[in-house]
């Protein structure tokens, strides 16, 4: 298995702009396979991922590895296969946010999204022995 860490570019970003393809769909989001991702205007963590099908379903989503520099994303070559990944430097990984009050915010780390921004498919991965980080609090500021 590869392990994916921080590897958001600017060039990668860039590509996303185009048509993600989730062959799978996402759980609970019915028959939307089709999204785009856009970035939250003046927020460099957060980002809007948004059904092309449906304009109205979406999750807000963010890059994990600043609030949380030690998590990593190992892939199985299925994975890898399922998204098209050839190099590790297409991948962005993202995880869904929760909004759960005033100033509250938690993150699902069992559950992450990654894209092969090459190749414009996405999958969302479900990370057994980490079932108890499904709702991490967001810290307010990134670690250092």
């Amino acid at each position: 298995m590869d392990s994916l860490a921080n590897l958001h570019t600017r060039e990668q970003e860039e590509k996303t702009e185009e048509a993600i393809f989730f062959r799978k769909g996402l759980p609970g989001l019915g028959h939307n396979k089709r999204f785009s991702l856009h970035r939250v205007e003046d927020n460099p963590l957060f980002y809007y991922l948004q059904s092309l099908d449906e304009p109205e379903v979406g999750l807000i989503l963010i890059d994990p590895f600043p609030c949380f520099p030690h998590y990593a994303v190992d892939l199985s070559e299925q994975d890898k296969k399922e998204i098209e990944l050839e190099r590790q430097e297409d991948a962005l990984v993202f995880t869904t946010v929760t909004v759960l009050g005033e100033g509250k915010l938690s993150t699902n780390l069992s559950a992450p999204i990654v894209v092969n921004v090459a190749r414009r498919l996405a999958k969302q991965l479900i990370i057994p022995e980490r079932i108890g980080e499904m709702r991490t609090p967001l810290p307010l500021e990134p670690e250092p």
